[in-house]
């Protein structure tokens, strides 16, 4: 939300791949279909997850081995979502939003404007004559199912926003505490804005909701490879060069929370919702993958 970059700006709080896609890995398992209820109520960021109901969610939680034999092995990451929309159908692993965000009952977001076509998932902005919230702007946005969430991980991601006359506040990618409350649980934005010349990585904490944050310069109509990683409190962030970050915080249980968080594709509006009824916003994605860290 534009409330957010002004707040953190006057706190001053604490001052992803050029190389080919990565070999598909094969569904770590199978989806159960279903509809459920988004679990924080009325939060003012990470606006969809507040009161959107999510439909075709991952409903078994992630099992780890305790054997000796298993704790020996060094860490290392681990592929366990490989998504590049070829097939042109949304992955039963992602649950869609539908109604109306946590931050403002006139932001609504609706199934019907997420979809895989041309090789890529769609998150489009667009003015709808009628729907869930009634006549006025929806947005798309998209959450991984409960198997694939983890405390620490890596996800990197292709993507672009084309507009034509219409603007949305995205965060691309998220990752939303599921079983802990927000904010005490932490959030994690790694790339969110409103415009296509820049966008900020924000680190949510504390009961009070303070922030961490860093702002990252580059085309957002232009195609970009960012992979964001998260591990053993560290943040890194690359942008096109992963061998480079271009950030990385070093934070604490305190800054960076042990809690289990799932990826987020978010697109809303609420303070950048046109005046008017034409125009849409599309934001691309060409692929992504998640892993995480055994």
């Amino acid at each position: 939300m534009r409330w957010k970059f002004a707040a953190t700006l006057l706190a001053v709080v604490a001052a992803v791949l050029t190389s080919p896609f990565p070999a598909m890995a094969s569904d770590p398992g199978p989806v159960v279909a279903r509809s459920i209820s988004a679990i924080v109520g009325g939060a003012p960021v990470g606006a969809a997850i507040g009161r959107t109901t999510m439909t075709s969610l991952v409903v078994a939680h992630p099992t780890s081995s305790s054997t000796a034999a298993v704790r020996k092995r060094p860490s290392v990451w681990r592929r366990v979502i490989a998504d590049n929309f070829n097939s042109n159908v949304v992955p039963g692993h992602w649950g869609r939003y539908d109604g109306p965000y946590g931050s403002g009952p006139h932001n609504c977001a609706s199934p019907a404007n997420v979809y895989a076509s041309g090789g890529s998932l769609h998150l489009v902005m667009r003015y709808r004559s009628s729907g869930r919230c009634g006549a006025g702007w929806y947005t798309g946005g998209v959450m991984i199912g409960p198997k694939y969430g983890a405390v620490d991980q890596r996800i990197t991601i292709r993507f672009r926003v084309v507009r034509h006359g219409a603007a949305s506040h995205f965060i691309i990618p998220m990752r939303w505490p599921t079983t802990t409350s927000w904010p005490k649980g932490g959030e994690e934005d790694y790339c969110e804005t409103d415009t296509l010349r820049n966008c900020y990585s924000f680190l949510h904490y504390g009961s009070s909701n303070k922030q961490v944050y860093k702002a990252h310069a580059y085309n957002l109509a232009a195609w970009h490879t960012i992979r964001v990683q998260r591990y053993s409190h560290v943040v890194k962030v690359f942008v096109d060069n992963m061998t480079r970050p271009v950030w990385v915080y070093r934070g604490s249980s305190a800054t960076l929370p042990d809690t289990f968080k799932r990826v987020v594709l978010q697109q809303e509006c609420q303070s950048s919702c046109p005046s008017g009824t034409s125009g849409t916003e599309d934001i691309q994605i060409a692929w992504l993958t998640i892993d995480d860290r055994r």
